[in-house]
Formats: C-alpha cells, structure tokens, sequence
C-alpha cells in the first residue's frame, strides 16, 4: 500500500461524498463506471458537473468553494472532487497536487485523464475560468460523438434482435414438428426450450447495456401533474392488473388473463407516454429560455425576477405556464430557492433539473449571466437533439416489434394447434385402423397400422410448452423497446399492454381460426362413424 494510501485511510468523506473506505484506492472507486445489470451515467454525470464548474468559475470564486460546491451536486462523478477537496483540506495539499494524487488513485480512465488536465493547469496558473470553459465545450463534443456511436450499435443490435427472434422461434416450430415425426422426448424439447428463453433474454439485455444510459425523470420529492396522477394509478392499477390476470386465466383461460392484465395496465403506459412526450418538449424549449434569461439579465444588469418580466413568454412554447407561474412566485417576494426548486419539479425533467442547478446556483453566487445562460442553454440543447436522434432508432424499433410479435406468436400458435390437430386425428385412426381388419386388395397388401405408425404427441405437453413460450416472447418483446427508448420507467407498461393484448388474442383466436380450417378433417366423410376409413 502507498505512503498515501496509508496517510488518507482515516479520511473522513461527506455523506453526498464517497462513503468511509480503508485506502484511496477504495475509495476512489465507490461509484464504478458500469455494472452487470445497470451501467452508470457517467458521462451524462461529468458533462453536467463540468458545465457547472464552468458557470461557477465565471463568479470568481476560490478553489476551495468551486470544488467544495462541485463536491455537493451529488452525481456518480462528484465523489472524485470531494476527494480533491479533502485531500487539499485535511493533508494541507495545494488543489493541482491533490488532483494528481486522487487521478493517480483512480482507475477511471476519462476522469484519470480530466484530473491531470486539470493539475497541470493549476500548476500552471491558468485561470480556472478558461480551462474548465475549454474543457466543457471538448467533453460535450466527446459526449455527442459517444452517444452518436453507441446509437450506430444500438441500431445494429436492434436489427439482430429481429432477426434472433425470428431464428428462435423458427427453431420451436421445428421442434414440434419433429414431435409429430419422431419421438424426440421431453428433455429435448424443454432443453431446446432452454436455450431459446436464455437466447431471446441475451438479446435484450445487449439492447439493455448497449443503449446510452441517461436519466430522463427527476428524483425530486415534488412530481409534476401528470406523474403523481400517474403514480397514483400505477398504486391501484398495477396489482390489480397481476391479480385480475391470475383470476382470470384461471376461471376462463391464459389468453383471458393476458386481455385483462394488458387492458389494466394500459392506463398507466399511456399516462407515462405522455408524460415522456411532455417532458421531450420541455427539454427542447428549456434552451431558447435559458439563453435568453442569461441575455436579458446580462445586458441591462438586472436581477432574474426583472428578466423574467422584460422577457417575451410566449416564444418559450411548451414552457410558457410554467415560467409564468415561476415569475408570479418570484414578484410575490417567495425564497428563490423554493420557486426554482417547484419550476423543476413541475416539469418532471431530469435535464431541467441540471440545468436549473447550473443557471440558478452560479447566478446568485455572482456568476455571469450572459456565460451561464449560454453554458446552461448549450448544455440542455445538446442533450434534446441527442435524444431526438435516439427517439428515431427506438421509434422505428418499437413500430417493427408490434407486427413481427404478432406474426411470430401467429406461426407458433398455428403450427402448434395443426400439431394438436393432427395428434388428435391421427391417434383416432391409429385406433381404428388397429381394431378393423381391411381387405388387402383395398391396402396393396401393406399394413396399414406400419403406415400410420407416426410419433404420437402429447397434446397437453404441446399447449403447455406453447403457452410458455409465450410467455417468454411477450416479456421479452416488452422489455427490449424500453430498453432502447429509455426515458420513463412506467413507459414499459405501454409495451406491456400492447405485447399482452397481442399474445391474449393469439391465444383465443388461433386455435379458434385452426379448428375451422380442420372441422372438414375432424368430421366423418363416410358417414360410417369412423375418419375416412370404410367399415368392413
């Protein structure tokens, strides 16, 4: 271990800091870059850290309040500044050292890489205003070029995920065709079974961690409208769409149970679509207003409450109630704190929230208005038209998944139920044709028992196994979509709904459409009591 490593075991970390570790190395590493199952938002989290830093420095503020601030924000990154900050304040190190010593202990590479930048223009004695201005505007150009990248792989994954799917299920309807033919066993087929959920379930979770991962919604206590109406419904609706699914495929059948789960569940998806919707447009007309707040109060010299009332609202489109109703509460002499803190969450929008962070928090530090506005505007429009672009890739996505779900479900069913079908007939004229005894002259001398003499499957293994398939298909087609749209969490119920209403009508509808295609093989042609074959 380190002389420094020793030196800052007993270092103590704030409670929105790293937690309490033995090393630095540890420590330096408490919110990891990526995981198994949920990637963190690294990136997203440094380019907003940056661009607060970068409207901070305009206030000409000291090293210690820049980082002690920087430290507060609370993202996946501002543990690393909060080492900076104690290591400067509690081993009496000067800044461009301790950002040496904690890049030095970090295995991160980008902010390994930020750190030394940063130490070695400390060190220099540039001005912090100018670095972290330089280095805001390079990283939110790498930021775009990533996410255009990972939107290329996303794209690629998504067409392979179809073309997965199709081979998945081809590889079922095979599998019980060949029941019909040869006697395969049970274990084959749910081995086959096997690998066809553990396939379909890898190709989401690619989409999953090839997706940009970007929260969409604030955490903040204080919801907008349509959320809490939203939370709300998603208390009642949601288990009751679990418990109603169960009772009814249990009273009717699963095709039943998959209606009314999905018609349950549908009000809290079409909510939360709006939502999203609503929140996209807030997104993109927080720029136009962040900029010209900062110009407004930069040019005359104003305060944000003056800007507010020289500033023409209606050109903020989507966001004009909301600034309105922020300007009334800031005239009728309420905190600041608390106006801007229920504008943000009134909007519902993570982006808003970061970017409020960065105009508001600068600005009444004595920051710059006319910078901030412009960094805070930069910012929030580079985010939306990243998520313009994203939106093209999943909406496409999401349009093919809805018709190749319902075709593959089609196929599965119809060959299923023909299986079914064909298992009933033929066990019919198995029996038959083994208690009959046929004149030769009619065979050719051939018996026809050897001839009958097919596999005969067994038709309550073949409903279950297509039942379960089923299953697997429509939670996988469900979660795929939200995957690579992102955004709402509850967003994912739309798909559920729509992916359980598809899969319940299948269900009823198929087998209904096959025993009218075979009624005419079902029936007796004869009219002797028997399937075609002539009593004797």
């Amino acid at each position: 271990m380190s002389a420094f490593a020793t030196i800052t075991r007993a270092l103590p970390f704030g409670a929105k800091g790293p937690r309490r570790s033995d090393n630095i190395e540890e420590a330096a590493n408490w919110q990891r870059s990526s995981s198994l199952f949920r990637p963190a938002a690294t990136e997203y989290d440094l380019i907003t850290q940056l661009t607060y830093m970068s409207a901070l420095a305009t206030a000409n503020v000291g090293r210690e309040q820049l980082f002690e601030k920087t430290a507060q924000l609370g993202y996946s990154t501002s543990g690393y500044f909060h080492r900076v900050h104690l290591v400067a304040q509690k081993l009496n190190y000067d800044y461009a050292r301790a950002c040496q010593l904690v890049a030095d202990a970090t295995d991160n590479d980008m902010i390994e890489s930020l750190l030394l930048r940063f130490s070695a223009s400390l060190s220099s004695g540039e001005a912090e205003e100018i670095f972290l201005a330089r280095e805001t505007e390079v990283q939110l150009e790498t930021y775009a070029r990533k996410y255009e990248r990972d939107l290329e792989t996303l794209q690629k994954w998504t067409d392979s995920f179809v073309a997965l799917m199709v081979s998945v299920t081809l590889i079922v309807v095979v599998s019980m065709v060949s029941m019909m033919i040869y006697s395969v066993g049970t274990l084959f087929i749910l081995g086959l079974a096997t690998i066809m959920i553990s396939m379909a379930s890898l190709g989401g979770w690619i989409i999953y961690r090839t997706a940009p991962v970007e929260p969409k919604t604030h955490k903040l206590q204080l919801k907008s409208k349509t959320q809490d109406q939203m939370f709300l419904l998603a208390k009642v609706l949601l288990p009751t769409a679990a418990l109603l699914g169960v009772a009814t495929a249990l009273v009717f059948n699963a095709g039943a149970g998959m209606i009314a789960a999905g018609i349950t569940a549908l009000p809290v998806g079409i909510m939360a679509f709006i939502d999203d919707r609503r929140i996209d447009t807030y997104d993109k007309d927080m720029s136009t207003f962040l900029r010209a707040l900062g110009s407004i109060v930069g040019a005359i010299g104003t305060t944000v409450t003056d800007g507010l009332g020289r500033l023409n609202q209606r050109s903020l489109g989507s966001l004009e109630q909301n600034v309105r109703r922020l300007h009334i509460r800031l005239r009728s002499g309420l905190r600041p704190d608390l106006c801007w803190t229920r504008f943000v969450g009134e909007t519902g929008s993570e982006s808003i929230d970061r970017s409020v962070n960065v105009f508001w928090d600068t600005i009444k530090l004595g920051g710059d208005p006319d910078s901030i506005g412009y960094l805070s505007s930069l910012f929030a429009l580079k985010i939306s038209l990243l998520r313009e672009n994203r939106k093209l890739v999943s909406q496409t996505f999401m349009m093919l998944m809805v018709p190749m779900h319902a075709v593959l479900l089609g196929v599965l069913l119809f060959v299923s139920e023909v299986v079914v079908v064909f298992a009933t007939q033929l066990n019919d004229v198995q029996m038959q044709a083994a208690n009959t005894t046929v004149d030769a002259s009619v065979t050719g001398g051939t018996d026809v028992t050897s001839v009958l003499a097919f596999a005969s499957p067994n038709v309550g293994f073949i409903h279950g196994f297509a039942l379960v398939v089923t299953l697997v298909l429509t939670f996988v087609n469900t979660w795929a979509p939200h995957a690579a749209s992102g955004g709402h969490h509850h967003k994912v119920w739309l798909y559920a709904a729509i992916m359980l209403l598809i899969s319940g009508l299948a269900l009823m509808i198929i087998p209904w459409i096959v025993q009218g295609l075979f009624e005419s093989v079902s029936a007796d042609p004869t009219g002797t009591g028997g399937a075609g074959i002539p009593e004797v």
